[in-house]
């Protein structure tokens, strides 16, 4: 079977007709675990029996593993054999050809899933392409990468209705640009928001007072606040993130990227090219939407002060790595000065 989606796994399981082999994977690590859990209990039950059901993880002995799938199913439909995040990146080369020996073993009545919810591997990338390869062949992959934004919306619409909330979507996409588009961290938040807030419909205000933002947003608001000329909102946000113990490496490297959108986009306005081919070039993603809040932040300030600012973060960057400095001073005369140049370029 070629690679196949989450409708058609759930066909599948509905069906009860289930291939050789999985390989579950994605970097949406939530519903990598959930449709682990879903399928196994399909192949083994809720409470699967010891005579039938096999599990490996982390460091797997492939002797044991290979006589695990080799189980003729003993008062049971299927022998169910599951495998999750092992370890490819510490095998050596031979016992990683046994590996995908072992999962082209045909066994009949044992169902063998692959499931990596916590990484996938990057050492030895071409054998596990390799293990999904077979089972595209041989049995069935899901895939399962990180939705866009519409699709993350009725996920939080969804969790919100099942706790009898309601929440718009402009609300919903607020929540995602707060926080990020992590399934796991978005599901605990609106759990959180749910909890703590009267009324059925979810407000701007409950979300903005219960939701801990993503290190990005909380700097995309120092930097829209100093573009601004919000210069005590600018220092507030930086105490705010001293006193949450944030790295100020990290923080100079995103604001550092925030001024970077920022120039981009202004450089693509200016030569007539569209923020979707700078998005696309620059390998963005979904983070797209960074391009256009930046254009915003930016459309009074002149070109000539973004590139000053630039010039600022770098000699910030160059000083914090080469030099033993106070790093919260020298973060605080940095907003200073970048507060300045963008006033001058607002005359």
């Amino acid at each position: 079977m070629p690679l196949i989606n989450e409708t058609e796994l759930n066909k599948q399981i509905k069906n009860r007709v289930f291939s050789p082999v999985y390989v579950i994977y994605g970097s949406e690590q939530m519903y990598v675990r959930e449709y682990t859990k879903k399928l196994l209990e399909a192949v083994a039950g809720k409470k699967p029996s010891d005579f039938n059901f096999y599990t490996f993880s982390g460091e797997v002995n492939l002797d044991t593993l290979a006589s695990a799938i080799g189980v003729v199913p003993f008062m049971s439909e299927y022998n169910c054999v599951v495998v999750t995040d092992i370890f490819l990146d510490m095998l050596n080369s031979d016992d990683l050809e046994k590996f995908k020996e072992i999962c082209k073993t045909k066994a009949e009545g044992t169902v063998l899933i692959i499931s990596m919810p916590s990484y996938v591997p990057k050492r030895n990338a071409k054998a596990f392409e390799a293990i999904v390869k077979h089972a595209q062949n041989d049995g069935s992959v899901i895939k399962i990468e990180k939705p866009g934004d519409d699709k993350l919306e009725k996920y939080i619409a969804k969790w919100a209705n099942r706790q009898g909330k309601f929440i718009s979507r402009l609300n919903a996409s607020h929540l995602i640009k707060l926080c990020g588009s992590d399934l796991n961290r978005l599901k605990n938040e609106v759990d959180k928001i749910c909890a703590y807030t009267s009324g059925e419909e979810i407000q701007t205000e409950a979300i903005d007072k219960l939701v801990a933002q993503t290190l990005e947003a909380r700097i995309f608001s120092l930097s829209d606040q100093v573009l601004s000329g919000g210069g005590d909102e600018a220092f507030q946000t930086l105490n705010q993130l001293f006193y949450q113990k944030e790295e100020p490496i990290m923080m100079l490297y995103v604001l550092s990227n925030a001024f970077i959108d920022a120039y981009r986009v202004r450089v693509a306005d200016e030569s007539g090219v569209s923020v979707k081919t700078i998005a696309e070039d620059f390998e963005y993603g979904k983070r797209a939407f960074a391009l256009e809040r930046a254009r915003k932040s930016t459309h009074n300030v002149s070109t000539d002060s973004l590139r000053k600012c630039l010039d600022l973060l770098s000699e910030a960057d160059e000083k914090m790595k080469s030099v033993s400095v106070n790093q919260r001073l020298l973060l605080e005369q940095l907003i200073a000065r970048l507060l300045i140049t963008a006033e001058e370029g607002r005359g």
